[in-house]
């Protein structure tokens, strides 16, 4: 497999997993296709040391307009550390800076953040990213949920 010129979506790259019928397969792919945020999104899920202070559910925001390009996810996702329980700043401005990645990024992308956050990536959507699992995440980055 070809390694893209651009790096991909992270629906894009649950999408792929998740056609992949052998398990061994998608743990590959999930490797190869890893970035730093498609991590993040997997800790956020699955890493229960890791707790972001923000309410259940998916906040009111404005998705990324029709036309404008997502900001790159490398830019969006810099702040979310400051949505973690042991930050200090106030709760509406962890609330704040969530939305504002949130509306930076694909929609698609959002509504993968909100589920990985409540922990719920499987069941969304018609449980679309049923195959990516905390046994699957923990197979291809056993450092990611320690």
């Amino acid at each position: 497999m070809e390694k893209p010129t651009f790096q991909k979506y992270i629906h894009e790259v649950f999408e792929e997993v998740c056609k992949l019928e052998d398990r061994n397969d998608r743990i590959e792919y999930l490797k190869k296709n890893a970035f730093k945020q498609v991590k993040t999104v997997l800790q956020l899920c699955y890493n229960d040391k890791i707790q972001l202070s923000l309410p259940k559910g998916k906040p009111p925001f404005e998705e990324c307009p029709e036309g404008r390009e997502p900001a790159s996810l490398a830019n969006a996702f810099k702040p979310i550390g400051m949505c973690v329980v042991t930050n200090k700043i106030s709760q509406i401005k962890k609330e704040k800076i969530f939305i504002g990645i949130l509306e930076q990024i694909h929609e698609e992308d959002a509504n993968i953040l909100c589920a990985a956050k409540d922990g719920t990536i499987t069941n969304l959507q018609n449980k679309k990213y049923r195959k990516i699992t905390k046994s699957l995440v923990e197979a291809a980055f056993p450092e990611l949920l320690k």
